[in-house]
């Protein structure tokens, strides 16, 4: 799959209801799309979804650092 999508398959990527995909970009849960092309990055999603589900810590203590420095 590519990593930009049109909407509809970014939902299917994640596997939630279209209904649902587009609730969580309107409250922040997940990105917007890209301007100028309206396409979802899967990347970014992936992204979204890892902090979601607690995965987006810090991974060793220079992840914590720069975390702590908001680099």
């Amino acid at each position: 799959m590519a990593r930009l999508v049109v909407e509809k398959e970014a939902a299917v990527a994640v596997g939630i209801e279209l209904a649902t995909f587009r609730a969580w970009v309107e409250s922040g849960r997940l990105p917007k799309p890209l301007p100028d092309c309206g396409k979802y990055d899967l990347k970014a999603i992936d992204q979204a979804i890892d902090k979601i589900s607690g995965l987006g810590g810090a991974t060793n203590a220079l992840d914590a650092w720069r975390i702590t420095r908001g680099k």
